[in-house]
């Protein structure tokens, strides 16, 4: 079993007027290839809509990207996880407005937010 206790999964987003752009990202000391399932969950006043996606994501790189078209009045909410071997080993939820970085565990497997 691969150590995953400096693994760090975050999700950058950037607003370009009513475009959010949203990109999974995973560092660790070791180079890493995982796989990863993200949703995008948009409310605004016209209503409620999904997206998903899913591939590999690897170290260091952002290639994988979802834009997301939010007007103003607009919220959103995104859902990474982070798998090996279609086991979850991360997941984080936030709002696209939001700043979120998760840590690597410090003991026993807590993870500081």
């Amino acid at each position: 079993m691969m150590d995953f206790s400096q693994l760090v999964v975050s999700i950058d987003s950037q607003r370009d007027g009513e475009i959010v752009i949203i990109r999974p990202h995973i560092d660790n000391p070791t180079p890493l290839t995982l796989q990863y399932r993200l949703t995008v969950l948009k409310h605004s006043a016209s209503g409620q809509s999904k997206a998903s996606q899913q591939g590999d994501i690897q170290t260091g790189t952002s290639l994988s990207s979802v834009s997301v078209s939010l007007p103003p009045d607009g919220t959103c909410q995104v859902q990474l996880q982070v798998l090996a071997q279609n086991t979850l080993i991360r997941e984080i939820e936030r709002s696209c407005a939001d700043t979120f970085v998760e840590q690597p565990s410090d003991d026993q497997g807590a993870i500081r937010l």
